[in-house]
């Protein structure tokens, strides 16, 4: 039996860490904060894009069985059409709920261990093996050892700190995606937003079909944005709104604030984040009421705990995925997980926001070989930080890819013998993939009922 230790408890930590147990793998899993599920429930990322590419489900498993206990909490809407035509499928969820279905899962899983309040420090290397980590803990620094370690820490600390090289951001100057913080509104007439959608479409991003979508999602208001930033009303780097209807009524998630240039791995810089990012959040609050239909009477229900990261290190792995990759619809031999989102790019030093219109519909592999790193044989990066260009990751980096990864490296790290992921025997991991429901490549779609 393995043991396996897991740094970052967000989704993919969380899903590596169940499938890591289920599989017989004794497993610690360590959290810097009190909460699970990181992005989405630390930051109210929603909803969750990319369990669909065109009319395949491409990302099952671990993630469907989260969004199944959602539903039965009334912590979601399910899979729906998305009103957009980013996505093939968007899926509103409540972030408090997801808090309790992360924990109950936790508390089902035998062999799992849990600490919380616990920052990782730094690695123990012996040639191509991690040895040990040491972490702080409130009781005092702690080291802990294992046979296989998986980096879910979103920003890849653990490889970072034992000298796997990376990229930051765009190779061309080291930018990154802005950081934003989101805003949970309450007391919107939607209805009214609707109507206005409806007589205005030139002002809005919408599928062909979103009048028939009973849920509604913003992407637009572009010229009132515009006016509000030439008269100073609004003074950070954003051309539209951005909102998603949550799952209760009146309420809405809006991921419209937008901090460019800053590192999310140096201390100074995302603190400043943190405070830009709240300033913004008055300035959104404020010209909503003001300035949008819907809106007048619109209250704060919440902020996010911290600020929402989309980018910062990718590892680099045995293989990088590419923006080619995600446009020819790529499958690769040692898949082990699927996406189906596009390239979606908010532009790291200003305003826009662009997207791959081409790609939803297909869907594309990403191979195991992204999480391996290079020099390293029992550590795996999993979520936003694998072995990825600036464009690609601009897609694979959405919650149910992130999800789809963890459970195929807790899998992984369980099967491997001696801890040793570099002999792992690939079609085996496929298979314990799909027998989880998982899929693990376009090859095996049919494969799954």
């Amino acid at each position: 039996m393995n043991h396996v230790i897991i740094a970052g408890a967000g989704a993919s930590g969380m899903c590596a860490a169940i499938a890591a147990a289920r599989s017989g793998a004794e497993v610690t899993l360590i959290e810097r904060t009190g909460l699970l599920g990181g992005s989405n429930t630390l930051s109210l990322v929603c909803p969750l894009m990319g369990f669909h590419a065109g009319g395949d489900q491409v990302v099952a498993g671990l993630a469907q069985e989260i969004v199944d206990r959602l539903g039965r909490r009334g912590g979601t809407l399910g899979h729906i059409p998305d009103p957009l035509g980013v996505a093939a499928s968007i899926t509103p969820i409540e972030p408090e709920i997801l808090k309790q279905v992360y924990f109950e899962l936790l508390r089902e899983t035998p062999n799992l261990s849990l600490m919380l309040h616990t920052t990782l420090l730094s690695a123990q290397r012996e040639q191509d093996r991690i040895t040990g980590i040491t972490v702080q803990t409130e009781s005092g620094r702690r080291f802990l050892s294992a046979d296989v370690f998986i980096d879910a820490t979103g920003d890849a600390d653990l490889a970072a700190s034992a000298g796997i090289p990376f990229t930051f951001g765009r190779v061309s100057d080291g930018l990154a995606q802005p950081m934003t913080m989101v805003l949970r509104i309450g007391n919107v007439d939607l209805l009214r937003v609707r109507a206005f959608m409806k007589a205005h479409p030139d002002q809005f991003v919408l599928a062909s079909n979103w009048e028939e979508i009973p849920y509604t999602a913003v992407s637009g208001f572009f010229d009132l944005v515009r006016e509000a930033r030439d008269k100073g009303i609004l003074t950070f780097p954003r051309d539209r709104v951005l909102f998603f209807e949550g799952v209760h009524p009146g309420e809405v998630m809006v991921n419209m604030s937008r901090v460019i240039q800053c590192r999310s791995t140096e201390a100074e810089e995302r603190t400043h984040a943190e405070l830009e990012g709240r300033r913004q959040a008055d300035e959104i609050l404020r010209f909503l009421r003001e300035q949008i239909v819907g809106f007048e009477q619109a209250r704060l229900v919440e902020t996010g705990m911290e600020i929402g990261i989309r980018e910062s290190r990718h590892v680099h792995g045995r293989y990088t995925l590419s923006e080619a990759d995600i446009l020819r619809a790529a499958v690769f031999e040692d898949s082990v997980a699927m996406c189906g989102f596009p390239i979606d790019i908010h532009d790291p030093q200003g305003k826009e926001l662009y997207w791959d219109e081409t790609q939803q519909s297909r869907g594309y592999d990403i191979p195991f070989r992204v999480m391996l790193p290079e020099g390293l044989r029992n550590l795996l990066v999993t979520g936003r930080a694998i072995s990825a260009t600036h464009g690609a990751a601009a897609s694979a980096r959405i919650t149910p890819t992130a999800m789809a990864l963890g459970e195929a490296a807790g899998i992984a790290a369980a099967l491997a013998e001696n801890g040793n992921l570099e002999t792992l025997d690939m079609k085996n991991l496929q298979q314990q993939l799909l027998r989880a429901r998982g899929i693990p490549g376009r090859r095996f779609l049919g494969s799954v009922g």
